[in-house]
């Protein structure tokens, strides 16, 4: 399985404590890809259809964003 076209997506942490960030490759497995401290951002390669899954510490999904054909933001509060 493939995605779609090349695309990016800036990860941005607006939360008073560290995130994970991880893809979820084509068997619905997280691959951690970032941790984001408070106020952290980071811009990451991806493609269209590729889901990524923010968490906390402990692993809880906190949101899930798929990623645009235009560069996009992803807001974490």
């Amino acid at each position: 399985m493939s995605g779609g076209p090349e695309t990016s997506i800036e990860f941005v942490n607006l939360r008073s404590r560290t995130v994970i960030v991880y893809w979820l490759n084509h068997h619905g497995q997280r691959r951690q890809y970032a941790v984001l401290p408070p106020g952290a951002s980071y811009r990451q390669h991806t493609y269209v259809g590729h889901p990524w899954v923010v968490t906390d510490r402990r692993g809880w999904a906190l949101v899930c964003f798929e990623p645009t054909r235009s560069p996009g933001r992803a807001i974490i509060r």
